[in-house]
């Protein structure tokens, strides 16, 4: 057993350490669920989910966009790409307000040359 007076006191006591960790434990926590509430459901995104190549210089695609507020305008870029993952097509599909919060968009695209997939970059809200 070692000696009690060789060893000098804590200068914090050991009470004031668990309630800090504990505040910053807690405080963590709430950033957390805050982040994963606010950010839960983005309030627009869209995804290409049929296309078509039509030939060597047009695509066809069908475009889902989902809004949280529908009576907002927004935006979607939609990009077709080569073999090669080259940008070879590119279009910004505009959507009007509307009732819905889930739209299909069937559209077409001139591409530079054949592409071989077409998808969703981004999308955003218009001001």
């Amino acid at each position: 057993m070692p000696d009690p007076s060789r060893y000098p006191r804590r200068r914090t006591p050991k009470i004031l350490i668990v309630v800090a960790v504990a505040v910053v434990a807690i405080g963590g926590i709430g950033w957390l669920v805050w982040a994963a509430l606010a950010h839960a459901e983005p309030a627009v995104s869209g995804e290409v989910h049929v296309w078509k190549i039509e030939s060597d210089q047009k695509v066809s695609y069908t475009l889902t966009v989902q809004r949280r507020d529908p009576s907002v305008p927004v935006a979607c870029r939609v990009i077709a790409q080569a073999k090669n993952f080259e940008t070879v097509g590119e279009k910004t599909v505009s959507l009007g307000a509307s009732t819905a919060k889930l739209v299909d968009v069937q559209d077409t695209m001139r591409t530079l040359r054949e592409a071989t997939s077409v998808s969703s970059s981004r999308c955003w809200v218009q001001q």
